[in-house]
């Protein structure tokens, strides 16, 4: 078998991308947005101070020196400025200019060096006080912003804001396509019970993973397959062992009554009863663990009397009798079928008839009640049961505790309790009690 290399897929690398320039774009954005907020006035006003004293100081140099200025400083006239005179300036120059007009007094036109610069740093020209004498154009002095204080960590300052904003959106990757899928897939794989179905995984996230997810979901399959076939054998092994058990305990009965006069005969028919008494046990556990080879419990929403209607009619007619409200009910309907029918079957074989099938609400717990009309159990037997049988019970092959135990589990797994009575016919009471029913506040239990 070929083994599957984990890679990425050209949609996974599309997403990385994706979330890498997002993440640099956003984290410029907020570079801007702090500088907008945080920085700005600070930069203005710096930038404001060092060009008004630069201007004010060139502006009186020239005065004593006429146009012989310092070397290194820059003026010039109005038409030779590079890339022209600017009809209007940006935003950050004109800040400046009412800076400077505002904190020092100098109304100036400022501008941004435009190509071709005058330096590689960038700069600005400011209007100067003065005209040339020769033209009568006004003079404008370049100032480089290599000489600021405030700006020179503003380009590793982006680099480094969209870096961050790149390593964000890597992490939000990771997270969202990594993180997150593996988080799900190992808290679904703890929730799965020890019961058939197993719940399949979601397929998502990056490329190994859901090919993980896929692999998984392969072996639950095989698993649910084998878990229904495994279940289907064995009911079919107790459904087909039913049969003929039974056929053989009725011949054996019927051959320790007319052999109970002879000691030999008698005690080995006795041990052919025993023997088979020794099977029916072993039957009765192989039906067992096929039901607790049922799926969990699946919740829905049903009537109780239209259940229990359905469940009536498969018994013979005039056997049972309905004493139910119309309720509500949340709970497995299969499961409710089961643990009735367990009930019914063993009043109406061990009781007599009619079986009574009633129901009471309580809050919002549901008390259902089985009563049949027979001869009862003991007490000292009802406080044994479900369990193993007892020999002062009906007869020795009554209540042998399986069809209890069914009725018992499905009480437990919707957190209810079975309890066993006497009912007020005499017979046997069958009580369960279960918090199936809604709240009055989340929806109403009774229907018109």
């Amino acid at each position: 078998m070929a083994r599957s290399r984990a890679r990425l897929a050209g949609l996974d690398w599309l997403l990385l991308v994706v979330s890498l320039v997002l993440g640099g774009i956003a984290g410029y954005l907020g570079l801007l947005l702090g500088m907008r907020l945080l920085l700005e006035p600070r930069i203005v006003s710096e930038t404001a101070l060092r060009l008004s004293k630069y201007t004010v100081l060139v502006e009186q140099v020239s005065k004593h020196a006429g146009e012989s200025l310092p070397a290194g400083v820059v003026v010039r006239q109005q038409s030779q400025l590079p890339g022209g005179l600017s009809a209007q300036s940006r935003r950050f120059e004109r800040l400046v200019a009412e800076a400077m007009a505002l904190e020092f007094g100098l109304k100036r036109r400022l501008q941004p060096d435009q190509p071709p610069l005058q330096d590689p740093w960038g700069g600005h020209w400011v209007q100067l006080n003065r005209f040339d004498q020769r033209t009568g154009q006004p003079l404008w002095l370049f100032q480089s912003q290599l000489l600021s204080n405030s700006l020179w960590y503003l380009p590793p300052l982006r680099t480094l804001a969209i870096g961050a904003g790149a390593l964000a959106g890597l992490v939000l990757f990771l997270r969202l396509k990594v993180e997150r899928p593996l988080s799900q897939l190992l808290s679904l794989l703890a929730e799965q019970g020890s019961t058939a179905p197993l719940q399949l995984l979601p397929e998502q996230g990056i490329a190994p993973i859901r090919d993980l997810s896929l692999r998984v979901n392969r072996l639950l399959e095989r698993i649910n397959n084998t878990a229904s076939a495994r279940r289907q054998l064995l009911h079919g092994l107790t459904h087909d062992l039913g049969g003929p058990h039974a056929r053989l305990m009725l011949r054996t009965e019927i051959l320790c009554e007319r052999l109970s006069g002879e000691n030999e005969n008698g005690e080995l028919a006795h041990a052919m009863a025993l023997d088979l008494e020794r099977l029916r046990e072993l039957t009765d556990q192989l039906a067992l663990l096929g039901e607790q080879e049922l799926p969990p419990e699946r919740r829905q929403t049903c009537a109780l009397d239209d259940l229990c209607g359905r469940i009536a009619a498969s018994h013979p007619s005039r056997s049972i009798e309905l004493r139910l409200p119309r309720l509500l009910v949340n709970l497995d309907p299969e499961g409710l079928q089961r643990a009735l029918n367990n009930l019914i079957d063993n009043a109406l074989e061990f009781g007599a008839p009619p079986v009574v099938l009633s129901a009471e609400r309580r809050g919002n717990y549901l008390l259902m009640r089985v009563d049949d009309h027979g001869e009862g159990i003991p007490t000292e037997t009802l406080l044994a049961i479900p369990g193993p049988s007892r020999s002062n019970d009906r007869q020795r092959q009554r209540h042998r505790g399986l069809g209890l135990a069914i009725v018992e589990r499905f009480c437990v797994d919707h957190r209810g309790r079975l309890r066993l009575l006497e009912a007020p016919s005499g017979g046997l009471r069958a009580e369960l009690q279960l918090p199936v029913l809604f709240d009055g506040a989340a929806q109403p239990a009774l229907l018109a």
